[in-house]
């Protein structure tokens, strides 16, 4: 498996890649291969086609969690990834950004932090989660957010930037699988 995350890392993989290499299991070899790339990919996770993650070395994605097309994640400052996250398409997860105070922001040294997504989190599509937040487990992010600042825990938060604009109902329905 060292040999695919070195190809992997060597030339920017991305799903489409992954499912040139064989026409019948193209679900269950990209999955095998997630776990090989990332830092960690839980259990039944689901990856869906055309998802581009660099920095994969420093993602951790837990388990049963479903990341749908088009998500980009940019993780080289570390992103962290709860169970069961819904992440819907065209969002962008990113760890750094430019220093706009260099003289040349083009070729400065990056900047960021690392983002904690944790349990039961669901980001709406074409949402974006900026460097060093931190999402609080059942948040709910709304479709076209930006996330600039904390988000806690049961908050349903939108716009841009991102506010809080309510709290999910109590008590939550536990509906986490069962594992045999």
């Amino acid at each position: 498996m060292g040999m695919i995350r070195n190809l992997a890392n060597g030339i920017g993989i991305t799903n489409a890649i992954f499912d040139s290499f064989h026409p019948i299991s193209k679900t269950m070899l990209r999955g095998i291969l997630y776990k090989a790339y990332l830092k960690k990919c839980g259990w039944a996770t689901s990856i869906d086609k055309y998802v581009t993650i660099l920095g994969a070395d420093a993602v951790e994605i837990g388990s049963y969690c479903g990341v749908n097309s088009f998500v980009h994640i940019w993780g080289h400052n570390g992103v962290s990834i709860g169970d069961r996250v819904m992440i819907a398409s065209h969002v962008a997860i990113t760890s750094l950004t430019h220093d706009y105070t260099a003289a040349s922001m083009r070729f400065s040294t990056p900047l960021g932090d690392k983002i904690f997504i944790q349990d039961d989190v669901w980001i709406g599509s074409h949402a974006v989660i900026m460097p060093g937040v931190s999402i609080g487990k059942g948040a709910v992010i709304g479709a076209g957010s930006v996330v600039t600042k904390n988000i806690p825990a049961y908050a349903v938060a939108i716009g841009t930037p991102a506010r809080i604009v309510k709290y999910r109902p109590f008590p939550i329905k536990d509906n986490t699988p069962v594992t045999v």
